[in-house]
């Protein structure tokens, strides 16, 4: 019988802790994948197990909350002008991409709390549990998309190239959302009270995001939601998907290479705390 492997945590340089971190991830990427998988699987089955509904309830709150607007537009309740793209299918689209950023950004900063009992317990990469929240969150946006094509036949919506370019803004816009989630984790794991304070704020930031409305021209709100980073990765995905905005082509990568930078460090800030995060969570 093969031996069990031991790993023994000795202090050391944050340099040097840092890049073994890194290569941790490389060297098990391929057993933090099946593991991830098998989790997602797992996961999703007793989450609509007994459920009458099933896997509408993913569809449910993008269509609830886009309705609701579409309501309050249609009776002039708010008056939102978009151009020339419908309505109903530019705020279905925001929410989309909106569903996608903010589901990741929780999902991330709540890694830790869903798999606290078992990290105390067992030793496996702790990449694979981001690999979960990503794979959820897709899953999640890739069935509400669903929802948006027969509301783009009904209104003549045109198709364009363009929109092959729609995927990749999703993507994006959920590493984002992840990278800004994992980079609190080491702190929301001592502080609970940073996973309630981000929830009640990503209720403000969904309305200084252009989700349900376009981009101001001009104006104090324009600069306000200019410095909110989830602007140029809905702006220019819904521009790719739908045209009518200008596509903010050049900040849309600047903020995805600088999501994908902060994102790596996250992962190996989290592996390089996560011993005494598990030893605080054991403890508590």
């Amino acid at each position: 019988m093969s031996e069990l492997k031991t790993t023994i945590i000795t202090p050391g340089g944050g340099t040097a802790a840092f890049s073994h971190a890194l290569l941790s991830v490389v060297r098990d990427y391929k057993f933090s994948t099946n593991l991830a998988w098998r989790i997602f699987i797992r996961d999703t089955k007793a989450t609509f197990r007994g459920s009458f509904l099933g896997w509408f309830w993913i569809v449910i709150p993008t269509l609830a909350n886009s309705l609701v607007w579409m309501f309050l537009s249609g009776t002039k309740v708010v008056n939102i002008q978009t151009g020339d793209v419908p309505y109903p299918v530019f705020v279905l689209t925001g929410n989309l991409l909106w569903t996608a950023f903010n589901g990741c950004l929780l999902g991330g900063l709540g890694v830790l709390g869903e798999a606290g009992g078992t990290l105390s317990k067992v030793s496996f990469p702790h990449e694979a549990l981001l690999l979960v929240v990503f794979w959820k969150s897709l899953l999640n946006v890739s069935l509400s998309l669903l929802v948006i094509p027969p509301f783009m036949l009904y209104y003549g919506t045109p198709f364009h190239w363009e929109m092959l370019l729609f995927p990749v803004g999703i993507v994006m816009t959920m590493i984002a959302g992840l990278s800004f989630g994992l980079i609190l984790v080491p702190i929301a794991a001592l502080f609970s009270d940073l996973s309630r304070a981000v929830q009640l704020a990503s209720r403000f930031l969904f309305f200084l995001t252009p989700v349900i409305f376009p981009l101001p021209a001009a104006g104090l709100a324009r600069k306000i939601m200019m410095w909110n980073p989830a602007t140029p990765l809905i702006v220019s995905s819904r521009a790719w998907f739908l045209g009518g905005e200008a596509p903010q082509v050049a900040m849309f990568w600047i903020i995805s290479a600088a999501c994908l930078a902060l994102l790596i460090v996250g992962i190996a800030l989290l592996k390089v705390a996560m011993p005494h995060l598990i030893e605080r969570l054991g403890g508590g």
